[in-house]
């Protein structure tokens, strides 16, 4: 009899001890299988923030050499624009691109309509302001993020 209770302790100890054993190595698994889902969604955040920022780089590029053609002669839009669509692959088009002309004072006043003499019979200053926009789609989710580039330049 005593051996037999010998046994079944022996026994039992067996199956405890392999218990666990194999109970620590399905916590690893099932940590490991909630942990994944997290880290693939911030690498496809980072992916998306850094794709959303290429995007955002190409269109103040695009508007900067529509500012190069505004200073050449900044009375042709239609040129401007194209010089914005024509140096970018984003696939823009002259809708996409606004551009407004502004002039001040040489000490600072702001003149609604350029054209107009300054109190001190100054010279205007003119400025243009070129703005591209875009529509970035996100990966994955379908969601868009509306994407703008502005330079701002004095032209004359």
């Amino acid at each position: 009899m005593k051996a037999a209770r010998g046994a079944v302790r022996a026994l039992r100890m067996s199956i405890t001890r392999g218990a666990a054993v194999g109970s620590g190595c399905g916590a690893a698994a099932v940590e490991f299988a909630l942990i994944v889902p997290a880290i693939l969604a911030a690498l496809l955040g980072i992916a998306n923030y850094g794709l959303a920022m290429y995007d955002k780089m190409e269109l103040v590029s695009a508007a900067r050499a529509g500012a190069h053609q505004a200073v050449i002669d900044r009375t042709d839009t239609t040129a401007i624009k194209n010089a914005v669509v024509n140096s970018t692959n984003l696939g823009i088009t002259a809708a996409d691109v606004t551009t407004s002309e502004s002039c001040l004072c040489a000490d600072g006043t702001v003149i609604l309509i350029c054209g107009q003499p300054c109190l001190n019979n100054d010279p205007n200053q003119y400025y243009m302001t070129i703005t591209a926009n875009y529509t970035h789609t996100l990966l994955l989710l379908g969601t868009t993020v509306n994407l703008t580039g502005s330079v701002k330049i004095r032209t004359q």
